[in-house]
């Protein structure tokens, strides 16, 4: 069995994921609970962090309870505080370990296969359409890198230096 493309996936991941890791360690604490496109700057991270979890969950799999209710996860609500920087360090940590689980369980021969546990997981949310192997792995890395996109102006903004 052949990992190639999805190693070339996975190196993608692992470059968002560092520059996600950079940015929590960089970004100024006046900045971290501040809002920035819609959310505190902390949320648009922990809510991507939260979708490696959410994507790469197959059946049977339990999520994990993260360092608030689902709903944050999902951007349906903000707590009054902010988690600390450490707190999201770590919690990156384990949701990285469960995007590493789902890509190691992965041939190159499952790409467009369905991912039933995304599908069923967002049929649960309204969305009715499949979604393939291929697609989550795409995503794994777009979405950290477009969230980190929010959190980077916010840097810049303040006349900091983004880490991309």
């Amino acid at each position: 069995m052949s990992q190639s493309i999805i190693a070339g996936q996975r190196a993608a991941f692992e470059q968002a994921y560092g520059l996600l890791v950079q940015f929590i360690e960089v970004c100024p604490e006046d900045i971290w609970a501040k809002k920035f496109g819609g959310w505190p700057v902390w949320q648009h991270l922990y809510h991507a962090l939260n979708s490696c979890q959410f994507w790469g969950l197959q059946d049977g799999e339990t999520p994990e309870q993260g360092l608030y209710p689902h709903e944050v996860g999902r951007l349906q609500t903000t707590p009054d505080a902010a988690p600390s920087k450490k707190a999201v360090l770590e919690y990156a940590a384990r949701m990285k370990a469960k995007a590493d689980a789902y890509l190691d369980g992965l041939q190159d021969t499952d790409l467009p296969d369905i991912n039933q546990g995304l599908t069923a997981r967002m049929k649960a949310l309204g969305i009715a359409r499949e979604f393939s192997h291929s697609q989550t792995l795409v995503m794994l890395s777009g979405h950290i890198l477009y969230h980190l996109g929010s959190c980077d102006a916010a840097l810049r903004e303040h006349g900091l230096k983004g880490v991309f």
